[in-house]
């Protein structure tokens, strides 16, 4: 059976509890020999702009490209409205976007 390499981006709000289901669910299915997966998490959005001043880092970008699959939750709120346009959370959404095809 192939393993399905996958990137969690969780995002913000309540997202990264979200993605935390989400990874039980890929466990089970791994468990249930349905298909196997590798997953790596990385940050996006306003945790990603909390962490490293940009709304996704060049390393998770890499991720990114390297994966099968991305799992993005919701990014941004109030907290980040006042950051400069080109660093908003949602401008890691639009870069992944661009980027990914």
């Amino acid at each position: 059976m192939a393993t399905h390499k996958l990137l969690i981006l969780p995002g913000d709000g309540i997202d990264p509890e979200v993605m935390g289901e989400v990874e039980k669910v890929v466990a089970f299915f791994g468990r249930q020999g349905v298909a196997s997966f590798e997953t790596e998490r990385g940050l996006v959005g306003g945790a990603a702009f909390d962490a490293h001043g940009e709304a996704i880092s060049e390393a998770d970008m890499g991720l990114a490209q390297a994966a099968d699959a991305v799992l993005f939750g919701a990014v941004g709120g109030p907290k980040w409205a006042d950051v400069p346009y080109s660093k908003r959370p949602e401008a890691g959404l639009l870069r992944l976007r661009k980027e990914l095809g």
